[in-house]
């Protein structure tokens, strides 16, 4: 499976926040038919809190009548498994839609608690963000896929 990681800061991915974010992507469902997954990870110091956020990212297709077109790829998330991946039982929290003007996550599960003891926030989200790009390529010619990242 392969996972981009990109961050907000000068912060450096700690090994215990790489071990968390890899287990955090094994709860996502049918890897072999998916885009690449995608990991962005913060550390809020007002909240002495890691976020880190899990996507699986769009498709764009290549050529042929539907050029262009951007496939957002559905998931399916064993939510036990990524709950037991806290000390204790996360506080867990659905978002059916954009809350604030300026937010980039539509639709996600989230879950905040302590792993390792270090406070966390994870979201894995339904759908890429716009900023996040293209995954991967669909080449409408011969259709091949092709991994971006």
């Amino acid at each position: 499976m392969s996972m981009r990681f990109t961050l907000s800061d000068s912060l450096s991915l700690p090994e215990w926040l790489q071990w968390f974010a890899d287990a955090a992507a094994q709860a996502i469902l049918d890897k072999s038919a998916h885009a690449p997954i995608g990991c962005h990870y913060y550390y809020d110091d007002e909240r002495n809190e890691w976020e880190v956020t899990l996507f699986v990212s769009d498709t764009e297709v290549v050529g042929g009548p539907c050029d262009g077109t951007v496939i957002p790829c559905p998931i399916q998330l064993d939510v036990l498994l990524a709950m037991e991946l806290f000390d204790k039982m996360p506080r867990t929290y659905w978002q059916s839609e954009t809350i604030l003007e300026d937010e980039d996550f539509n639709q996600h599960l989230s879950f905040e608690g302590l792993v390792r003891g270090h406070h966390v926030w994870l979201r894995i989200l339904a759908q890429a963000p716009k900023q996040a790009g293209s995954g991967r390529l669909l080449h409408a010619e011969t259709g091949e896929l092709e991994e971006l990242w």
